[in-house]
């Protein structure tokens, strides 16, 4: 069955997400005046605050785990909400203008899982002010966590509003039934939760049947970090499997905490096609980005010597449009949880790039320009330790690598271990019938886990397992992972490191040829006609998912075979499979993924 938001409203509370940046707007007069008692939630359940004038708020009594979507949708004037916790500090989230409450409504809804147990402060404001003696009904919708070891998150996107049509995407766990679940029209997005145990296999499987799929993507995510990110157009099929650890991923690069430090000329080949987990671009930060760009990656530089610094932003496209943002100097020593996200004006800013190179250099004197500039800002005079934060937007979309090329002159060099790790040796090696992935760090001080990334085929890098961190170690370290679960054929490596402080770090990429030891799959006949069988063995009862792929990625055929324990036999029918070399992708119910080479004869 494929649930609609309605659906997911009666069995799961599906809200909208709303888009977390902190205002820039101004506040009406009677900000911060407290109306009525607190409240206290049903949960599961709606619970209604009559009367929230524009510049009020309600004390919300929340428990930690729980979700809460607060909108304002019965106002008559233009409404924005923002969250606090009542004992202080800044903005939990900010929301004006949500299309939860209708296609280019003015009322405003958002969606918050509560990290603490205590008092929440909703501000409810009104532009324009004069409206401030309006009531605004408050609804607040409340939904416990799922049960499990852990609760994944499942948040599916649309960027236009005109729904997925007939395309859905859908969770299985442990080889169960699909769950699925789609877009209407007029929605640009909307979530699910699911409870899930430590041992447990979750399987995302996406139908791409639907017009329109650059508008569609979604995301999995655990602990509030993107476990996978489908980017846009999602691939058809099955898209991600793992065994669940509940441990929480480190930030991904297309959010600030996640920052990558670059240090030198480099081809840069990991920009995004999807838009992170955090807006970390509000409207008093973007600066020349007048449209808080998203669809980009952050990254970080340490100058280690003192002198101007500029640089070249070249699009392997040379029709691409690139867009930067620079922020700083920070402390030395800054870290991305201390300086993300930046709260300033950037630095430099370009957003006049439509097509090739745009960067800082030494003849430019404007130090940010809009889309009527020359696409160069000025140079930058640095002093040795300064932390800066970089934005690079693909405006395009196009998710295209490029060349970052400096230009360091009065003595200015770069560090390329301010904000990482000393990685002295990586290495993949087969070892049957798993692979061995080894990594030895120089200075395990400070560092509280390693995550172990793998991709093969045309997937993305995926989470496969956690290694906690010494932590203390002063002294060289050498860290080993077993991958039980390797797919035959190349494989792609990568180790992310997880500071105590938050900050993450990601390691270069190594490759390893992992064979077939006899322990995998069997096709009979090879090369086959009209019927291949798949032979193989199953730990787990549930359903296989079998994909056939042709040398360029293209997915040609798709099955779905339910499995029990022990010996498999699936026959799989080739009519209308033209004659060549295929890839056979078998993934079990176990998370177990075999590949195979099959010909297909005249």
């Amino acid at each position: 069955m494929t649930m609609g938001l309605n659906g997911w409203n009666q069995a799961f509370a599906v809200i909208l997400s709303a888009v977390l940046a902190i205002p820039a707007s101004a506040q009406c007069a009677n900000d911060n005046t407290l109306t009525g008692a607190a409240v206290t939630p049903n949960c599961p359940g709606t619970t209604n605050v009559p009367c929230v004038q524009g510049g009020q708020y309600t004390l919300i009594n929340v428990v930690a785990g729980n979700t809460y979507t607060f909108s304002t949708c019965g106002a008559s004037f233009d409404t924005q909400i923002t969250l606090f916790n009542n004992t202080g500090g800044g903005a939990l989230g900010f929301n004006d203008d949500n299309d939860a409450c209708g296609f280019f409504s003015l009322q405003s809804s958002i969606t918050w899982t509560a990290t603490f147990t205590g008092q929440l402060r909703v501000l409810v404001d009104a532009y324009p002010c004069v409206s401030n003696g309006t009531c605004a009904p408050l609804v607040i919708n409340c939904s416990a966590p799922p049960a499990g070891d852990c609760v994944y998150t499942l948040t599916l996107f649309d960027e236009f509003g005109d729904g997925w049509g007939t395309s859905f995407v859908g969770y299985s766990i442990s080889g169960g039934p699909y769950q699925n679940y789609t877009l209407p029209t007029g929605y640009l997005s909307g979530w699910v939760q699911f409870g899930v145990n430590i041992g447990q296999v979750v399987t995302l499987y996406y139908d791409a049947s639907g017009a329109w799929q650059t508008d569609n993507s979604y995301t999995l995510s655990l602990g509030g970090s993107a476990v996978f990110n489908s980017g846009s157009p999602p691939a058809a099929g099955i898209t991600y499997a793992a065994t669940v650890t509940c441990n929480p991923p480190p930030a991904p690069p297309e959010d600030c905490i996640g920052s990558i430090t670059i240090c030198s000329n480099q081809s840069i080949n990991n920009n995004t096609n999807n838009t992170g987990n955090i807006a970390d671009l509000s409207l008093t930060s973007a600066g020349c980005l007048l449209n808080t760009e998203r669809q980009g990656t952050w990254y970080n530089f340490t100058p280690s010597a003192g002198g101007q610094i500029g640089f070249t932003i070249n699009p392997a496209d040379p029709l691409d449009d690139y867009d930067f943002a620079l922020w700083g100097p920070f402390p030395p020593g800054s870290t991305p949880s201390t300086i993300c996200p930046p709260l300033d004006v950037p630095l430099r800013c370009s957003y006049a790039a439509p097509s090739g190179p745009t960067g800082l250099n030494y003849s430019a004197t404007d130090q940010s320009e809009d889309a009527f500039g020359d696409k160069w800002v000025q140079y930058l005079n640095v002093t040795v330790g300064q932390v800066y934060l970089l934005y690079i937007s693909n405006w395009s979309q196009s998710g295209l690598a490029f060349t970052m090329n400096w230009d360091l002159q009065g003595g200015a060099s770069l560090d390329c271990t301010q904000l990482g790790v000393n990685l002295l040796d990586l290495s993949a090696e087969d070892a049957t019938p798993d692979v061995r992935v080894s990594w030895l760090i120089a200075n395990s001080s400070g560092i509280a886990a390693f995550e172990v990334e793998r991709s093969f085929a045309q997937y993305p890098f995926t989470g496969i397992g956690v290694l906690d961190g010494i932590g203390v170690s002063g002294v060289p370290e050498r860290f080993e992972f077993l991958d039980p679960t390797a797919p035959v054929g190349s494989i792609n490596y990568r180790i992310r490191t997880v500071f105590a402080d938050g900050s993450v770090d990601r390691s270069p990429v190594v490759t390893v040829i992992h064979k077939d030891h006899g322990v995998g799959s069997l096709l009979i006949p090879n090369p086959a006609l009209t019927q291949v069988a798949v032979l193989c063995a199953s730990t787990m009862d549930g359903t296989a998912g079998l994909e056939l792929i042709d040398p360029s990625g293209r997915l040609v055929q798709q099955w779905f075979r339910p499995v029990t324990t022990g010996p498999v036999h699936l026959d799989l029918a080739l009519d209308g499979v033209q004659p060549g070399t295929y890839l056979l992708r078998i993934m079990l119910p176990d998370g177990t993924v075999l590949q195979e080479r099959l010909a297909k004869g005249f």
